[in-house]
């Protein structure tokens, strides 16, 4: 059983990234409990002393797939290719009624958003490269095929930078990041177009 399935089926919303994250930072585990009609992330965790396992959940909560809820979690938080990543290097599977180790929680996370910024990186590369007001590189070659080569006015290259920063944005939102040379050359082809 994923989130996904138990979400639609139950007409619940699974809970966001920062519900784990902050269960995480309180206990050893956490685990996704029902409370009602909503998603909870409780934590687990060993009594001092005794090291008898001690969860801070409902009952019931053995069928609940934990693991998957925080992939999902992850996937509203990053992009697709970064939580798919992310999973498959810190093997993440369902495991329905089983707690998550808040270390595994806190790297997760972490390496998500090393990979973000990886990828942001990445993507800043190519888009100075097709950037019209600065002239990029990428930018002139296409600008020269498309018979542009005595340039463009300012409002017009401001239209095109617009055109693209709105391109990478909704490739980056859609887990499409790095963003191809290909499509980079495509969205530009398409801006020049539309500035003429």
């Amino acid at each position: 059983m994923t989130i996904e399935q138990s979400s639609s089926a139950y007409g619940r919303i699974a809970p966001p990234l920062d519900a784990f994250r902050s269960a995480a930072q309180q206990h050893d585990a956490v685990q996704l409990t029902l409370d009602g009609e909503q998603w909870q992330v409780q934590g687990t965790g060993v009594l001092p002393g005794s090291g008898r396992k001690v969860a801070w959940v409902s009952p019931g909560s053995d069928q609940v797939d934990t693991t998957s809820a925080f992939v999902h979690a992850l996937g509203q938080s990053f992009s697709a290719g970064i939580s798919r990543a992310v999973a498959r290097e810190l093997d993440l599977h369902p495991d329905p009624g089983q707690p998550l180790s808040s270390r595994t929680v806190t790297h997760a996370i972490e390496m998500a958003q090393h990979g973000q910024q990886a990828l942001s990186g990445v993507d800043f590369f190519t888009r100075l490269q097709f950037s019209a007001a600065s002239g990029g590189p990428e930018f002139k070659r296409i600008a020269t095929e498309a018979g542009l080569s005595s340039g463009l006015q300012k409002d017009a290259l401001a239209r095109v930078d617009q055109f693209l920063d709105q391109k990478f944005a909704e490739a980056q939102s859609n887990g499409a990041s790095p963003i191809t040379y290909r499509d980079a050359e495509r969205w530009l082809k398409e801006a020049l177009n539309l500035s003429r």
